[in-house]
């Protein structure tokens, strides 16, 4: 056959074609490499993931470990145990399981007799014949100091006689036979009340210490039953301490948030502080409302009736509202001002135009404070006093009311200014004439070992326990900062 000779129009369409197959490839090959880089991309960024999520694997194994504690080890050596015989629920607890076991008779170290009276409240005698003995035992550890003697754990043997008047017929015993046939006594529950309340620990902290330094095993059941009982003991004088510190004619309030499990895990946690003392009450409660507040400050909340000695007294506060409408007078701390404005000049991110009138605003705020406290460590005389008074409050209305120059100014620092303005001198100046604090350091400082235990314990489950803790954390604070020597002696003396 000859060859068929294209035509130019043949030759014009298929070059046409080239051109176009060639334009495609360039695209394809364009879109190709692409595809091939993302690709690339993607494979770093899952590499990356997986990174992040073997490590997010072991810092939640570490987080579970911290809340959980360890997990059980299996048993090395020997044939595995099948998982057919581990049984899938505990078994349900005995009668016995709740009451503690009977010490055996080498751990006794003292033994004592509990004879019955020589007649009846009738006035009849005792048939001789009728009287039993009766074994009650209780555990307990020696405080505060170690002795010659020493022995971690003391067990008492009581032998209490049991008898029947031969007048009157009624059984009479040397004591009173109810309750568990082995307690704890004052010691060990003074210091689980001490360990959970000053200390800050948790039940299982409390528990593993006791058992380390004296053999003697407290579960969890027994510490919510000790906080209770000294609850309802030393609750006439938690009473007490909250007039006493109510009489103060200078206190301090906080509240810090506190969790309160049963109630929706919300819930604060209330001081006040007697300025002059050492006397400090905690009041927890399910909310940050005022009326905690109003509980805190005075009576007349509880009773509907009018105090007047709360008007003539000052009260140291940050500017949370519940304690604007408190009677008295309030002076505002000048620690939190100082610290809104000190945050704000040395925040990183703060914009570049903004730092040179910041930190000239802050080095006058700073210079004003710095006055008062000066002021307030010179003797006192109050029409000095009075005097500073204005002076400082004429600076304060300086620096609040300066306008920006061509810089707009942090929300922060705007919010500051009006809180200023609207405190006034009676709110921010008080303390000179009266001669009182200038901030509310003593309140955070107290609050504190309840933060630090917040940590550790997560708050209380119950409305009844965080009233416990309240209660045995106020007495325990106060006491010990009252007798940092002979402290379990004095705690031992509360409620008696």
């Amino acid at each position: 056959m000859g060859r068929h000779k294209l035509t130019d129009q043949d030759i014009q369409v298929r070059l046409q074609e080239g051109r176009n197959y060639k334009k495609l490839y360039t695209e394809l090959k364009v879109r190709f490499d692409e595809v091939k880089k993302e690709n690339k991309q993607l494979k770093e960024q899952l590499a990356e993931a997986h990174a992040k999520l073997d490590t997010q694997a072991i810092q939640i194994a570490e987080l579970q470990t911290m809340v959980f504690g360890k997990k059980k080890k299996p048993p090395t050596g020997g044939t595995p145990v099948a998982s057919l015989f581990i049984p899938t629920a505990k078994p349900p607890r005995t009668k016995a399981s709740y009451k503690r076991p009977i010490p055996p008779t080498a751990a006794i170290t003292t033994e004592v007799t509990v004879s019955l009276p020589s007649a009846c409240s009738c006035g009849g005698s005792f048939n001789q014949a009728s009287i039993s003995t009766h074994e009650r035992y209780e555990q307990d550890i020696p405080l505060p100091e170690l002795t010659k003697d020493y022995q971690a754990l003391l067990t008492t043997r009581q032998l209490i006689e049991r008898g029947i008047c031969q007048a009157c017929g009624k059984a009479s015993s040397a004591r009173d036979l109810g309750g568990a046939q082995v307690a704890l006594g004052q010691n060990v529950r003074l210091l689980v009340t001490h360990l959970i309340a000053s200390v800050g620990m948790s039940y299982a902290q409390t528990s593993s210490l006791i058992l380390s330094l004296h053999g003697l095993y407290v579960s969890d059941g027994e510490i919510a039953n000790i906080l209770t009982q000294q609850h309802q003991n030393w609750l006439p004088s938690y009473q007490q301490l909250k007039a006493d510190i109510r009489a103060a004619p200078v206190r301090h309030y906080d509240e810090t948030p506190w969790r309160i499990t049963s109630a929706d895990n919300s819930g604060y946690a209330w001081v006040m502080s007697d300025a002059a003392t050492n006397d400090t009450v905690f009041h927890l409660a399910t909310s940050r409302g005022g009326r905690h507040a109003q509980l805190l400050h005075s009576r007349s909340a509880e009773t509907s009736t009018s105090d007047n000695k709360d008007n003539d007294l000052v009260y140291i506060t940050d500017d949370y509202s519940a304690y604007r409408t408190l009677p008295g007078q309030q002076q505002l701390c000048w620690a939190h001002l100082y610290r809104t404005v000190r945050d704000l000049r040395y925040n990183s991110s703060l914009p570049e135009n903004q730092v040179a009138y910041v930190t000239e605003w802050y080095g006058g705020f700073a210079s004003i404070y710095q006055d008062l406290r000066h002021y307030l460590e010179q003797p006192y005389d109050e029409a000095t006093r009075t005097d500073q008074a204005d002076e400082l409050w004429q600076r304060v209305q300086r620096i609040a009311t300066k306008p920006t120059l061509k810089t707009s100014e942090p929300d922060k620092l705007r919010r500051l200014k009006a809180q200023l303005l609207r405190a006034g001198k009676d709110r921010l100046f008080v303390c000179l004439p009266k001669n009182t604090p200038c901030d509310n350091n003593r309140a955070e400082r107290d609050l504190r070992q309840l933060v630090l235990k917040r940590k550790r314990s997560f708050g209380s489950k119950t409305e009844k326990g965080a009233q416990a803790l309240a209660t045995v954390l106020s007495i325990c604070t106060t006491t010990l900062r009252n007798n940092p020597q002979n402290y379990f002696q004095q705690l031992a003396q509360v409620g008696v």
